[in-house]
């Protein structure tokens, strides 16, 4: 089934996250890390899985993929996490299992969300695509929830393009997931050697404006599935599961994986200590910095900041050479149409839907000096009237 790389990697994130290595499943896309713990659970046609909007389309998209049905809960507007609170009013007697997602890398309350999955017989399953390298009352994120799954693409704590991973850290679906490695495809060599160029591209590119146009392209040629991309136009599209969907993490991704996982202390250090410059300069004005609760080391995958007007502020940034994100755009991101084909009610989350107004996201990379970071806050001094 696997070779030495994907055992090593495994062996690492094992360490990482303080399991055991047969805990520890490797995929193509956290996505698929996630689909493959829902079938670990036997979840089917007539169960119901919980789930915050304010989230990306791949999630809910690995549920329908199961025949099951996303309720959708609202979130905390705080934290950006979903709101416990909402979660029990939303559960059902075919609720199955409650997804705690980890938002821009920090934590939900797992101590709540637990609380109530214990009282109503319910699976928690922490979505950590965000978090990897953060920590919840002092145990690594993925470390309090039975299952978690993470991501290791493009934009996250640590890359190898494309790929993810599952955890059972209690084994009670371990066997299964180990089943589900072994039938998924393995990735073509042409595809891998893709990934593996195009992430020594995006790596190598630099910034500024060339950059910004360089992933923009990118990111319409994957949707096309010209290059192999984070989410193709079906995905973006449709509710059906795409061919190859169930396939595994390449020998090449994961000897890449096992490299980068002894750089994650200081990579989430580096984008802390980023973040924490926004958060000092925000507080010192009165204006709404990121939530950190107190036991809670949040990644700070990305700063979210909010704004009265997205759209200008994102593009007086744009013309400034400041690398904004936009994460999310809607309840579902990045889809903005016709939300009920993934059973997503207008209105319905409030908070979430606000937030999708407001946030932007502010960069937070390691590799950020002192002067790009006095950059980031002087265009916010600039357009200081436009942040909440």
């Amino acid at each position: 089934m696997t070779g030495g790389a994907r055992e090593q990697f495994r062996s690492r994130i094992a360490d990482t996250l303080e399991v055991t290595p047969d805990c520890v499943t490797l995929f193509a896309k956290g996505r698929v890390a996630l689909y493959a713990i829902l079938q670990g659970l036997g979840i089917g046609p007539a169960d119901e899985v919980i789930l915050p909007a304010f989230t990306c389309v791949a999630v809910p998209n690995a549920i329908l993929y199961t025949g099951a049905r996303p309720v959708w809960v609202d979130i905390d507007p705080e934290t950006l996490c979903l709101d416990v609170a909402a979660v029990e009013g939303a559960i059902t007697p075919r609720t199955r299992v409650i997804l705690a997602q980890n938002t821009f890398g920090l934590s939900a309350d797992l101590d709540a969300v637990m609380t109530v999955a214990r009282r109503y017989h319910l699976t928690v399953i922490d979505d950590c695509t965000h978090g990897l390298g953060g920590r919840y009352r002092g145990r690594p994120n993925g470390g309090i929830a039975p299952l978690s799954f993470f991501s290791t693409q493009w934009s996250k704590p640590i890359s190898t393009g494309l790929g993810g991973f599952a955890v059972d850290r209690e084994g009670t679906t371990a066997a299964r997931l180990r089943e589900l490695e072994a039938a998924a495809l393995e990735p073509s060599a042409i595809r891998a050697a893709a990934v593996r160029t195009l992430l020594y591209g995006r790596e190598h590119a630099g910034g500024g404006r060339l950059f910004r146009a360089g992933r923009a392209t990118y990111r319409r040629f994957g949707r096309l599935g010209i290059v192999p991309g984070s989410s193709s136009q079906e995905e973006l599209e449709g509710t059906a599961m795409l061919p190859r969907f169930l396939t595994r993490l390449s020998e090449s991704q994961a000897r890449l994986g096992a490299d980068r996982l002894s750089h994650l202390p200081s990579e989430i250090a580096g984008r802390r200590r980023v973040a924490h410059r926004y958060s000092d300069w925000l507080v010192g004005r009165g204006l709404t910095a990121a939530v950190e609760p107190a036991g809670d080391d949040h990644t700070f995958l990305r700063y979210p900041l909010r704004v009265t007007d997205k759209r200008r502020f994102m593009t007086a940034a744009d013309r400034a050479g400041i690398d904004l994100g936009d994460w999310f755009v809607s309840p579902i991101h990045p889809v903005t149409d016709h939300l009920e084909r993934w059973d997503y009610a207008a209105g319905s989350a409030p908070n979430a839907e606000r937030a999708c107004h407001e946030i932007v996201n502010l960069p937070t990379d390691p590799t950020l000096g002192d002067r790009d970071v006095e950059q980031v806050i002087g265009f916010m001094a600039r357009h200081i009237e436009l942040i909440l």
